[in-house]
């Protein structure tokens, strides 16, 4: 109750001093404005950090409990976001090149451009898709942000270019002019001051446009480097536990994990100071999502405003023996936070369908009433927020590595093109520099299809997984072998064989459940 009063008595304040100063009044849009803010590489559980963001958003609106990015990595999972298309789709299959990284991105047929045609002013804040400053001009405005380079005169650009993983002493691309800061300048705190500044700006001068802005903060990704006054808040906050860490028995496992041996307590140590960086980092994100919400109500917004909050992948601290990075198709990887609030939303809303990352493509669409120019491989999220009882069942697909080679919208493909999809193999499970999980493990690439209950991934090398979520919700025991399993194994790799290379509403369409493992054959009695 304190907390509500004080952000109450927060934008009563703002009010005032808006009237005080005789700013001009302006009409509202007829259409909503959408905020939304992605960090990086941030768990669910890391959202433990953000009691703010928790009361703002997911109390007010709704908390996804079960939301999944398909391709866990940093620039295929945003292209998805820009797109609404797996990757296989978008055709960004890594955050490097040549088959991944901005350059492969077609950037004049995306998000942003659309709602500009639909009536919206756009504004991009933070990162952007790795590549973007190095496989571009550091002063490139894409067309959907801006009026630079050929754009059409209704957005606004603000994005990180240098150094790499820098949290002081960055540069941004600030409209097409390369902007320094200093030391001093931390810059999660730097983007809630350019996001506040603009909402500001805009419905001052722009109050009849509908506002989409993205701010793409960096945290909590490594090196996570927190703010001086949060510095060692969670120094003494216990790294979370679970038999999933440091994984004893790794017999179920694919080849690439039996290989990994297990921590001893240096390499606990790092983790767990890692973990309490990332909290630290989160605080504050915390603290500027609060002040672009607090100006959005000090302007009378609010209500009119859609606030979405997300993380464009998860991260591996030590489960199944990995101490860190993505790219795993395990739940504390592929599992984002996904929080939505906004008109028609009801507070406290927990929807427990299966949803991902491509269906905030088709929210934004739906919210904006705009039209996209590609075909949207997923579906809005609005009717589960709403009614957060409706059951889907819809699968996702989880998928990693390049597009077969004839892999091209309307061209048919051969069992030599899908085996092309499963026969390249990465160095590491990051793709990059920050995340070597082990020098000498080369982890194949795989396809993965997750139900409400199940996950089967197929490796490129034979090895496979299935994990019944239901009874096993850590990953620890593979059912693949399990004779029990065998019907829910068939119905599982034809629905993957359906997912690889779907397109379109295809890709969304509810399926029949999986059938039930069979029951166990009783004992024979020797009476």
């Amino acid at each position: 109750m304190r907390a509500i009063l004080v952000l109450a008595g927060v934008a009563c304040l703002a009010l005032l001093a808006l009237l005080v100063r005789g700013e001009p009044s302006h009409a509202a849009s007829s259409k909503p404005n959408i905020i939304m803010f992605t960090t990086d590489d941030q768990t669910v559980r890391d959202l433990a950090a953000m009691p703010k963001t928790q009361s703002l958003i997911a109390a007010q609106g709704a908390n996804f409990l079960h939301a999944y990015v398909s391709m866990s990595l940093c620039c295929p999972s945003r292209i998805t976001v820009q797109t609404g298309e797996y990757a296989h789709n978008h055709h960004v299959m890594g955050n490097t090149p040549p088959q991944g990284g901005y350059s492969v991105f077609n950037d004049k047929n995306d998000l942003p451009i659309w709602l500009q045609q639909a009536g919206y002013r756009t504004i991009h804040i933070g990162k952007m898709p790795n590549g973007f400053g190095t496989d571009t001009n550091e002063t490139y405005v894409p067309p959907g942000w801006g009026p630079f380079n050929g754009g059409s005169g209704r957005g606004e650009f603000y994005a990180f270019i240098k150094p790499p993983s820098a949290y002081t002493d960055f540069a941004l691309d600030e409209n097409g002019a390369l902007k320094q800061y200093t030391p001093e300048d931390y810059q999660t705190t730097v983007y809630g001051d350019l996001a506040v500044d603009r909402i500001d700006e805009h419905f001052t001068n722009h109050a009849n446009d509908p506002l989409y802005m993205q701010v793409q903060f960096f945290a909590p990704h490594d090196p996570a480097t927190p703010e001086t006054k949060y510095q060692n808040a969670f120094a003494s906050a216990p790294l979370p536990i679970d038999a999933s860490f440091n994984e004893k028995n790794v017999k179920d496992k694919p080849g690439w994990i039996r290989k990994i041996s297990r921590f001893g307590p240096g390499l606990i140590a790092k983790i767990q100071t890692r973990y309490q960086h990332r909290l630290e980092t989160l605080l504050s994100v915390d603290d500027q999502i609060e002040r672009i919400t607090n100006e959005l109500s000090a302007r009378g917004q609010l209500a009119n405003t859609y606030l979405i909050f997300t993380s464009d992948n998860g991260f591996m601290q030590g489960q199944h023996r990995l101490h860190q990075g993505k790219f795993a198709p395990y739940e504390p990887s592929i599992q984002v936070p996904l929080l939505i609030r906004g008109p028609g939303i009801p507070a406290g809303s927990q929807p427990r369908a299966l949803v991902w990352n491509g269906d905030i493509t088709a929210t934004i669409l739906k919210i904006a009433d705009a039209r996209p120019g590609l075909p949207q491989d997923g579906r809005s999220l609005l009717p589960y927020a709403s009614d957060p009882s409706l059951k889907s069942f819809r699968p996702i697909l989880i998928e990693t590595g390049p597009p077969g080679a004839t892999n091209e919208p309307g061209t048919p493909v051969s069992e030599a093109s899908r085996r092309v999809h499963f026969g390249t193999y990465v160095k590491n499970l990051d793709q990059d520099h920050t995340a070597q999980i082990a020098r000498a493990i080369v982890a194949p690439r795989y396809r993965a299809i997750r139900t409400g209950r199940y996950l089967l991934v197929k490796y490129s090398d034979g090895s496979r997984e299935l994990y019944d979520l239901k009874r096993d919700p850590l990953e620890l025991k593979s059912k693949y072998k399990d004779s029990r399993y065998f019907p829910v194994r068939k119905y599982l790799l034809k629905k993957l064989k359906g997912l690889v290379l779907c397109q379109g509403a295809d890709c969304s369409r509810d399926v029949k459940k999986p059938p039930k493992p069979l029951a166990k054959k009783k004992k024979r009695s020797n009476k």
